[in-house]
């Protein structure tokens, strides 16, 4: 796996912890620093 795969991966799990708190997919990309594209096109993959 690239690093940047690697990296992807964890942004994807911060994501998906803090919405599982409660908090908005949008707020929570935006404190990972990605997009809500780029979110929604890494869970496609």
């Amino acid at each position: 796996m690239k690093r940047s795969q690697k990296t992807g991966v964890l942004k994807l799990r911060q994501i998906a912890v803090q919405t599982a708190q409660g908090k908005s997919s949008a707020l929570a990309c935006k404190e990972a620093e990605i997009s809500d594209q780029s979110d929604y096109r890494w869970r496609k993959e």
